[in-house]
């Protein structure tokens, strides 16, 4: 086995993660959306229809999940930065298109490519290299990607300013491209074994040199069955459809006469809270556990709400809840990632997360529909905010009861022993 001196690789790995995800995820799922006002504009079609753009990748991103499962493990460094690849291939023709039907079918096979490159990928391969300090690990790689897009996001303004916003989105794409290319090719691998080493804190035990440190959990065919992963899955859709909130907060604004500053104002706060929320709740998750530590963050965007609540005409309690709700966009990385490892174990875990992700991007991409609708029919977010209060309730129910059922399930080591209890 390779010996290691100084820092363990792990931590390249996750920095290789943070970059992977900003130059895909949230590089084409949040940072495109300044593109979208001066394409619309020049394509002639309201906003509405260009944003329909998320709603596909998403979709697309269901679509491509059931594969990740089956195929994760068996595809080379070069195959995820092919994925990586055809993403930003894809933006970069985008720059070239001439009716709003080409973001459209983009969108759908950015996010058939962005499922090989999302958040089970790198939930299992972080999983896999980091033994303790798993949450930690996960929840800075995201962290890292959103300082990248929080640079990124008015540099591609200012690009748009200088060269009109098609040259500016090749551009944007070639840094996208750039940043998880590489990534992928020379920092990112699926697992230490394949590097000939041990996890970070793995402890060996005497004697046992060379060998590779077994995964234990329920077999993927038990857990597809149970009603802990109906459960779990039930709670990340539901977790998807509250955690879009964000992207309304101008809405809100508007709505209680907020000048529209204080709507882009809360998305910003939003993000710096993302950065330092990301890391916040996977170190949290290591300290308590996943199951704890998911209820609790869920308990703070609970508070969020109450506090959007009463917020109008205090734009600093607006600032205020608009920060703390990001905790629910953390959840959906870091929280949902260790439910999911703690629930079923790691044995079979990329298998059993991906087919929980498919269930939950389906759900996120009516999300928008179901917070939009509410405020028409209501005339009111106050009854938003309301709905989000009972749904995170009714997460934090599917989680712990997933929980207290999913130690009845049977356990396995991939080595075919079973563990001691």
């Amino acid at each position: 086995m390779e010996k290691t001196k100084g820092l363990h690789r792990a931590w390249l790995v996750m920095l290789g993660c943070g970059m992977l995800i900003a130059g895909s995820v949230t590089f084409y799922t949040v940072v495109i959306g300044n593109f979208f006002v001066p394409a619309a504009a020049d394509l002639e079609v309201d906003y509405s229809s260009i944003s329909l753009y998320t709603t596909v990748v998403y979709l697309g991103i269901a679509c491509g999940l059931p594969f990740v499962g089956n195929l994760l493990h068996k595809i080379p460094p070069a195959g995820i930065a092919g994925f990586a690849a055809l993403q930003s291939a894809i933006v970069a023709l985008l720059a070239f298109s001439d009716g709003i039907v080409f973001w459209w079918i983009g969108g759908f096979f950015i996010g058939v490519g962005m499922s090989f490159t999302s958040i089970v990928f790198i939930s299992t391969v972080l999983t896999n290299w980091f033994t303790k300090k798993t949450g930690f690990a996960i929840g800075a790689a995201w962290g890292l990607a959103s300082i990248v897009s929080a640079i990124m996001s008015p540099l591609s303004v200012t690009l748009m300013d200088a060269i009109g916003w098609r040259s500016a989105m090749i551009v944007f794409a070639a840094i996208g491209a750039a940043l998880a290319i590489p990534a992928a090719l020379f920092m990112v691998s699926y697992s230490p074994d394949r590097k000939g080493m041990k996890s970070y804190g793995y402890e060996q035990v005497a004697g046992a040199e060379g060998e590779t440190e077994p995964l234990v959990g329920v077999p993927a065919k038990h857990a597809l069955k149970s009603m802990s992963f109906v459960l779990v899955a039930l709670a990340l859709a539901l977790t998807q459809i509250v955690s879009v909130i964000n992207a309304y907060f101008p809405v809100y604004a508007e709505s209680v006469g907020f000048a529209p500053t204080v709507g882009a104002l809360m998305i910003s706060v939003a993000l710096i809270f993302d950065i330092v929320l990301n890391a916040t709740v996977g170190a949290t998750i290591d300290k308590i556990g996943a199951i704890r530590g998911f209820v609790s963050w869920m308990a703070v965007s609970v508070v969020a709400m109450v506090i959007l609540m009463f917020s109008a005409g205090q734009p600093l309690l607006a600032y205020l809840g608009a920060g703390l709700g990001d905790a629910l966009y953390v959840l959906l990385g870091v929280g949902i990632a260790s439910v999911v490892s703690h629930v079923f174990g790691t044995k079979d875990y990329g298998k059993i997360f991906a087919y929980i992700s498919m269930i939950g991007f389906a759900a996120g991409s009516v999300g928008g529909f179901v917070i939009t609708r509410l405020y028409e029919v209501t005339g009111s977010f106050q009854m938003v905010f309301v709905f989000c209060i009972v749904v995170c309730v009714a997460i934090c129910g599917c989680v712990l009861l997933a929980n207290a059922l999913g130690k009845k399930l049977p356990r396995v080591s991939d080595d075919g022993a079973i563990p001691d209890e």
